[in-house]
């Protein structure tokens, strides 16, 4: 793991470099580490797109009172793509907001666990995949010398799109194409990829995991319908909703499994119908960091004028909390469809119902 050290302040850099050496000794990981100790320095090396992450000290020089290492800060996270953890005596000048990828620690913090931390992070691969030669940059140079390359010219040559359209067309276009890339040889699935956390749309969407009145709702009014037009309307005048339960409120014995997991145990097999979808008016939504595990009641429906939705979002009475993925999002809708057709439904008499019209 290649990690690079913003730090000016020399008996710190040598309890770093021991550190360094010690957890090399004892962990599976190798750090490798490259040191910069003015701001000239470190951003020269952001040139570099080999970093895995960065300690930043914020004072740069015993000279200024200013933060110099917010500006590493900003440049990294304006084009770089690897955590960043912040170590310096003067965290509580700084008001930035804490994340997964960027981390406040004080001089004190023990360097161990910060290195822990930073390797944990690493040994998910997320900087193999989003670093600036990671495995989307290599699926992009395939897409754009392999596949774009033949089909270009449809693009070139469509004289019924304006530049937007064409633009976009080809985002989804490449997009599509680096999810070929992406599932070949793919297994299971990670719960978390369950959801899209925060909802990206800018309007309430297919998909949409809701909060309104204490409960959870999923909404369900087909893509088409839901869209909200250059006019400002939809197609749909009012917007179907169907509630996600708590496991709790549906599962006999739910909450004795906290105490038997055996998996011959009864009250698990039989969370597990639930959870492998056996049950035809229920669909398992997994827990993620953000969204707790529910089961969507097809049974369980509630509609609401589209005008009266945005008015609820627009007061916080309703909010938006997560998006249903694909392909998710499409197995969902198949059994919701699927719930409802299976029931058939009785005939009626047609030219009885039409003389009844007029």
């Amino acid at each position: 793991m290649k990690l690079l050290i913003v730090e000016d302040d020399k008996p710190t850099l040598q309890t770093y470099k021991d550190n360094i050496e010690s957890f090399n000794k004892e962990s599976d990981v190798k750090i490798e580490y490259t040191i910069k100790e003015n701001i000239d320095e470190a951003k020269n090396s952001l040139l570099s797109p080999d970093f895995d992450g960065a300690i930043i000290d914020l004072k740069l020089s015993s000279s200024t009172t200013d933060l110099e290492g917010l500006e590493i800060v900003e440049e990294i996270e304006n084009n770089q793509r690897f955590p960043i953890y912040i170590v310096s005596g003067s965290i509580a000048q700084i008001d930035k907001e804490e994340s997964a990828f960027l981390k406040k620690r004080n001089r004190d913090t023990n360097f161990k666990e910060i290195l822990s931390e930073i390797v944990e992070i690493y040994k998910t691969g997320i900087t193999n995949i989003l670093g600036r030669k990671g495995a989307i940059d290599t699926y992009l140079n395939n897409i754009f010398w392999n596949h774009l390359s033949n089909s270009m010219e449809l693009w070139v040559n469509d004289s019924t799109r304006s530049p937007e359209e064409k633009e976009k067309s080809l985002l989804r276009y490449t997009i599509s194409h680096m999810q070929e890339y992406i599932d070949e040889g793919i297994e299971k699935y990670h719960p978390s990829e369950f959801y899209i956390t925060a909802p990206i749309k800018s309007n309430i969407s297919t998909g949409d995991i809701v909060m309104y009145q204490t409960n959870r709702y999923l909404v369900l009014t087909p893509s088409c319908d839901i869209v909200l037009r250059k006019d400002g309307n939809r197609s749909a005048k009012r917007i179907l909703f169907c509630r996600i339960l708590p496991l709790e409120d549906v599962i006999e014995n739910y909450s004795l499994l906290e105490s038997n997991t055996s998996e011959n145990n009864s009250n698990r097999k039989r969370l597990n119908t639930y959870i492998e979808n056996k049950k035809q008016n229920y669909h398992f939504t997994p827990k993620s960091n953000s969204v707790d595990a529910g089961l969507i009641d097809f049974q369980d429906k509630l509609t609401i004028e589209s005008a009266e939705v945005e008015e609820k979002l627009a007061n916080k009475e309703m909010e938006r909390i997560a998006t249903v993925s694909m392909p998710f999002l499409k197995d969902i809708i198949s059994r919701y469809s699927n719930y409802f057709s299976r029931q058939g439904s009785p005939d009626f008499n047609v030219n009885e119902v039409y003389n009844s019209l007029f």
